[in-house]
């Protein structure tokens, strides 16, 4: 919406705790997801990304796919490396101890004490300022309690709006252009892919996990929806997977 208007957007969540803060293993803060969108062509600069090493639906995922994790994804109830999803989904929702890791990882030599970092300065311009209520004391009373923070800037009050915008255009184009590493088709700038994913899946439509579909079947019936109204024919394969509703 501010990149409409030819405004710099920025905006900031806490979430239920699920994050564990660096050498910690209780989980105080969310995922903590920081977004900024600046103007520019030919496609927007757009940055969207939660403050922890992966969100709770990529746990989700390999839950449903019964697979193991990668192992500096989470921690146990011990603050020990673990590879088990259900195990790290269930302590979260519990409220056991454990999981998942900020961006860098468990330890200071991989950078975790930086996301570590960044997840603080979303609790700072969401929580904080507006002296609401912190990740670790949120989702509690039936109540999610959830902060945001909001900002929009003006690049005119630095100079030239247009001029601004084409400086940068410019440079995300030189980032484009530069060396591949060996292998590497391609450099992305941020906002290329969603926008590019956004257009084939309104052509192909949305791919979804079996189990997801097979869970969505049985909500359905639970709740007496006609699942082939919305979804036709398509019958989920019988996985034996039971839907772990946390």
């Amino acid at each position: 919406m501010a990149c409409d208007k030819g405004l710099i957007g920025m905006s900031c969540t806490n979430t239920n705790p699920i994050c564990v803060p660096t050498h910690g293993k209780d989980a105080m803060l969310g995922t903590n997801p920081i977004a900024v969108a600046v103007p520019a062509d030919p496609v927007d600069f757009f940055f969207d990304a939660g403050t922890s090493v992966v969100t709770r639906g990529k746990l989700e995922v390999y839950n449903k796919k019964g697979k193991p994790m990668p192992g500096n994804w989470a921690v146990d109830a011990k603050g020990h490396p673990t590879t088990d999803a259900s195990e790290v989904l269930g302590n979260i929702a519990g409220h056991r101890g454990g999981g998942i890791l900020p961006v860098g990882g468990a330890d200071e030599t991989t950078g975790g004490h930086k996301g570590y970092g960044y997840a603080m300065l979303c609790e700072i311009f969401s929580s904080i300022l507006s002296m609401g209520t912190t990740s670790d004391s949120t989702g509690k009373g039936g109540r999610g309690l959830i902060c945001h923070g909001f900002a929009a800037i003006d690049p005119s009050i630095f100079g030239d709006a247009a001029g601004i915008r084409k400086h940068f255009s410019d440079y995300l184009e030189r980032l484009r252009e530069s060396a591949k590493a060996d292998g590497a088709q391609r450099i992305y700038t941020h906002g290329e892919k969603e926008v590019e994913a956004r257009e084939r899946i309104l052509a192909e439509g949305i791919p979804v996990n079996d189990n997801t579909m097979r869970e969505i079947r049985e909500i359905c019936e639970g709740l007496s929806l006609p699942f082939a109204d919305y979804f036709g024919s398509y019958l989920p394969p019988e996985t034996g997977f039971k839907g772990n509703f946390y």
